[in-house]
């Protein structure tokens, strides 16, 4: 299961390749008309999530407490999520690198493209990361109650 986090920066780019199949052969393009303000948007949306990712670790240490918790780190489980925590750190760094690259005159096209695939690599591996964290929070309520 640890090798399935690797690649998960993959989702854009299979996103990317179904877009560009569904252009060439039905004709349908979105054409972006702001393409700074969408970088723009997508660097906050970033930096925004690289907080909420700091905020997941600093929660994970007060789960240490609990018996759920550390039976999940003993059975490997865990190696999963903190694998897929690492990727989606690098992943989001990437696409701020990208959106500001989309405001200089050299690789501002294929810059744009890319970051608009690693922008939903970010949506997927955060959700991910979201729903496994709240599966933990549901337990420790359980495990309080």
């Amino acid at each position: 299961m640890v090798g399935l986090a690797y690649f998960t920066p993959c989702i854009g780019v299979l996103v990317g390749i179904i877009y560009l199949l569904i252009k060439k052969f039905f004709g349908v393009s979105l054409v972006f008309v702001n393409v700074q303000g969408i970088a723009t948007i997508v660097a906050g949306f970033s930096f925004t999530m690289l907080g909420f990712l700091a905020a997941i670790a600093a929660f994970m240490f007060s789960l240490q407490k609990y018996i759920f918790f550390r039976r999940w780190i003993n059975d490997g489980g865990a190696d999963v999520f903190f694998v897929l925590y690492k990727i989606a750190i690098v992943c989001l760094f990437i696409t701020f690198s990208l959106s500001l690259i989309v405001f200089t005159k050299v690789g501002a096209s294929i810059a744009f493209k890319l970051m608009l695939m690693f922008a939903i690599n970010n949506v997927v591996q955060t959700m991910i990361l979201a729903l496994v964290i709240s599966g933990k929070v549901a337990l420790a309520k359980k495990e309080d109650d």
